[in-house]
């Protein structure tokens, strides 16, 4: 209801209750609210962020009305009114108010705001059911794509894949940037989900619980694709199948000159020349590949991303390079590959053996194409944080893979790298090692399939780190074969390390994962063995390249 109505209310309560005092009666009352029966409780009024105005007051549908687009697009005249009016009507059928929150029933029209916005920020949060299927169109134009992510994708239905989760511009053209999401966001059912939708012009930014998964895309223009979208229109809450609830409701317009300062510095991104590609049979193992334009074979960098081989997506960390290595003739590939709780759902032993391997077989099915893609395959690097950081490395020491007797021809391709430019690596995987460099060591159990113990019977819990450094000498052989420090030779590829922090050897650090504690120790272990590295870290001194991108442009073009 409106504050000047539930102010008027509260005045009304208050006299009441005076006047039950005054007239002997309060103890009745005191009796009905003890007998289990009490008022309702007022919900708290949203509080938007500084420069933002709710558009739900969070008392009632004042500002909303109903509309499903979709219906009586054909119809026209009275027609048209009259199922405009009865949408309207059976608005109040299916949308509520509980406890400050917009809820529907899974049925009915969409609900609408009476305001149309142009470029804007728009934060909500959402909770959902199994089975609903929802989104956010702007501009009157679908949508910020709402899943039921526990669905299984359907390959006779390709282009429907909610397991990739939600925040993608679903009705825009299949395979092009921003139809599905980057990566996946979603929070289990029960939790609050929370969107952040940032639109300037039809250029689109979606962040789902604080993580990017949508960078700048155009959100096509659904009802007629050869117009632009819209400049203004009306946001609406899309209902199918499921009850979904809203709160939290924040708008903030965009003035024109801010729109223009953060376009000029946020260029769109180039559509891949092939993309999900399969490398593999497995639903994540697809790559995107962006060719260089070039008269000669162009050089090509293989992008793995980070995320503790359990998270991000194939442009996580890649779209503040791209531009800049096509511009300097450099193709690239942005790998996807299987998580740790895929491979080990496949049965692979360790599993971060999935997300290594699936990295080596995505390097030479690029080899493989390599007449076709215009690529020179003698000058393949890998690059990407964290983990894909760690792959790369493994890729870079790892002896070659190739099978020249398979019948396989990607298989019969060589999986060695011209040279790897990694941030925040993680350079070995020997829980040992880790500890002796870096004290407060917490990360690399899961890789071997260590996940702790919880506390039982008196006995304190035990961190998969600990459980993976009391059990490290079972594990030898996997150690051997899959931390990128125990495979350094003198024939190794040059390779460049990255670290946004200096070393403290032998003392606990802020970012144990990430620290350039790993990078010193491998450095040294390269001087020694004879193959060479580069690091850098703040205050780092000989520095030859300062960025990872200057690095493998110099390196791959000589540039």
């Amino acid at each position: 209801m409106p504050t000047f109505a539930f102010s008027r209310r509260r005045s009304s309560v208050a006299s009441t209750y005076s006047h039950l005092r005054q007239t002997g009666q309060w103890f009745c009352v005191v009796a009905f609210v003890l007998s289990g029966l009490s008022l309702p409780a007022q919900a708290e009024k949203p509080q938007p962020p500084k420069g933002f105005q709710a558009i739900f007051n969070g008392e009632d549908l004042t500002g909303w009305y109903g509309l499903n687009p979709h219906q009586g697009t054909k119809l026209k005249g009275e027609a048209k009114e009259a199922n405009l009016a009865a949408q309207r009507a059976d608005f109040a059928n299916h949308w509520t108010v509980e406890n400050g929150e917009l809820v529907n029933d899974g049925h009915g029209p969409y609900a609408t705001t009476e305001a149309d916005f142009g470029d804007m920020e728009f934060r909500l949060e959402y909770k959902t059911v199994a089975g609903a299927d929802s989104g956010v169109y702007l501009r009157g134009t679908p949508q910020v794509q709402i899943w039921d992510w526990n669905q299984e994708f359907n390959p006779e239905r390709p282009t429907r894949r909610p397991h990739m989760g939600s925040g993608g511009l679903f009705n825009n053209t299949p395979a092009t940037l921003g139809r599905d999401p980057l990566r996946f966001a979603d929070r289990p059912f029960g939790q609050w989900n929370k969107l952040r939708i940032q639109q300037i012009g039809a250029r689109t930014w979606v962040w789902l619980n604080s993580r990017p998964v949508v960078e700048g895309a155009v959100m096509e223009n659904f009802w007629d694709r050869s117009k632009p979208l819209p400049a203004t229109g009306p946001i609406m809450l899309q209902t199918h199948g499921g009850e979904i609830r809203w709160r939290n409701l924040f708008v903030r317009e965009i003035p024109k000159a801010e729109g223009e300062r953060f376009l000029a510095t946020h260029p769109a991104l180039p559509e891949p020349t092939h993309f999900d590609v399969a490398y593999g049979p497995h639903l994540k193992q697809k790559l995107h590949f962006w060719k260089a334009p070039s008269d000669k074979p162009t050089p090509v960098l293989l992008f793995i991303h980070g995320g503790g081989w359990n998270a991000g997506g194939r442009m996580s960390g890649l779209t503040t390079m791209l531009p800049e290595l096509l511009a300097a003739g450099i193709s690239v590939a942005s790998v996807e590959y299987r998580f740790i709780a895929e491979a080990t759902e496949d049965g692979v032993v360790p599993p971060v053996k999935g997300p290594l391997h699936d990295a080596a077989r995505a390097l030479q099915y690029v080899r493989s194409q390599a007449k076709e893609w215009n690529i020179d395959k003698e000058r393949i690097a890998a690059s990407g944080g964290s983990a894909g950081a760690c792959s790369s490395l493994w890729l870079a020491f790892h002896p070659d893979l190739a099978d020249p007797d398979s019948e396989d021809p990607v298989a019969r391709e060589s999986s060695r790298l011209y040279c790897a430019a990694v941030t925040g690596a993680q350079t070995t995987l020997d829980p040992k090692q880790m500890k002796e460099w870096t004290p407060n060591s917490r990360y690399g159990g899961h890789a071997f399939g260590f996940k702790g113990q919880p506390a039982t019977d008196g006995k304190p819990a035990v961190s998969q780190f600990d459980e993976f450094l009391a059990k490290r000498d079972s594990i030898t052989e996997w150690i051997a074969e899959y931390s990128p420090y125990a495979l350094v030779s003198k024939d190794d590829p040059p390779v460049y390390l990255f670290y946004s922090a200096p070393p403290a050897m032998g003392k606990p650090q802020k970012d144990p994962t990430h620290t350039s504690n790993f990078g010193v120790q491998l450095k040294a272990h390269c001087q020694a063995e004879g193959s060479e590295c580069e690091l850098v870290y703040p205050g780092a001194e000989g520095v030859e390249n300062a960025t990872v991108t200057e690095y493998l442009i110099q390196q791959l073009t000589g540039k």
